[in-house]
């Protein structure tokens, strides 16, 4: 009896091998008509990488965007704990009552940066809506910013005349 047993689990896991190798191929079969619906979920942009951090590139000086997001925090009740300044980025720290968030933003070039949001809840997990929204509520804040700076100044605004005016 003790033979029968021993090819019994081999067909067993012989079986098991081969339902779940059929398991793959569903998804891979499934992956050309998933790669749009992948790159559309992404948001305006934000890319969010295997890291598991959410990335997002401006074309504005890194000290725009840190006012910005400074502003975005404080709007979305978030506790800064430590701004740090570097020769090519700057780093900010922050929590909630449940996330350690860490906010990179490296200069690229004089005019464009690349931000970066972390949102970690414990070791492992990780908040990719929260970090969406520290993005979207910093592009929310410079597009404000925008909008005071051509209210304020109108830098070269033609007037009925045709001449510029200040």
């Amino acid at each position: 009896m003790a033979k029968l047993a021993v090819p019994a689990r081999l067909v067993q896991a012989g079986a098991l091998a081969l339902l779940l190798s059929g398991c793959a191929a569903a998804p891979v079969a499934l992956l050309p008509a998933a790669v749009p619906a992948i790159i559309a979920g992404a948001g305006g942009g934000i890319t969010y990488t295997f890291t598991n951090i959410a990335y997002r590139t401006m074309t504005r000086p890194p000290e725009e965007i840190e006012r910005a997001t400074l502003k975005a925090m404080e709007k979305m009740s978030i506790r800064v704990e430590l701004l740090r300044h570097r020769e090519f980025d700057t780093e900010i720290f922050a929590s909630t009552r449940q996330l350690k968030i860490q906010i990179n933003l490296e200069r690229m070039t004089p005019t464009l940066t690349r931000m970066k949001v972390n949102a970690k809840k414990g070791l492992i997990f990780k908040d990719k809506n929260t970090a969406f929204e520290i993005i979207y509520q910093t592009e929310y804040f410079l597009a404000g910013a925008d909008e005071m700076a051509e209210r304020a100044g109108g830098l070269g605004k033609p007037t009925q005349e045709g001449r510029a005016y200040r």
